[in-house]
C-alpha cells in the first residue's frame, strides 16, 4: 500500500521517499525550533523519524552478492 502511494507522489524507488524525509528531518525541525517554536518543531521530529522508520520498514531488501564474486575480490591473481 505504502508503494502505491508513493508513486502517486512521484517517487520511483523508496530510496527517493528515504532521501525526502531526511532532508525533511535536516530543514524542518531545526528552522522551527530555532524560530521559537520548540514543541512544533520536536513533534515535527517524532513524526519524520517514525514516518522515516515506516518507509524503511517496506523497503525491499538489497540482492546479496554472489559467492563467486567474493572469492574473485579476495584473491588477487598475480602475474607471474
Amino acid at each position: 500500500m505504502l508503494r502505491e502511494r508513493l508513486k502517486q507522489f512521484g517517487y520511483q524507488s523508496a530510496e527517493d521517499a528515504i532521501e525526502f524525509v531526511l532532508a525533511g528531518i535536516c530543514i524542518i525541525p531545526p528552522l522551527l525550533m530555532l524560530s521559537g517554536f520548540v514543541y512544533p518543531g520536536a513533534v515535527a521530529l517524532l513524526f519524520l523519524i517514525i514516518l522515516l522508520a515506516a518507509v524503511g520498514i517496506f523497503t525491499p531488501a538489497p540482492p546479496a552478492p554472489s559467492q563467486t564474486d567474493n572469492d574473485q575480490k579476495r584473491e588477487p591473481k598475480l602475474p607471474l
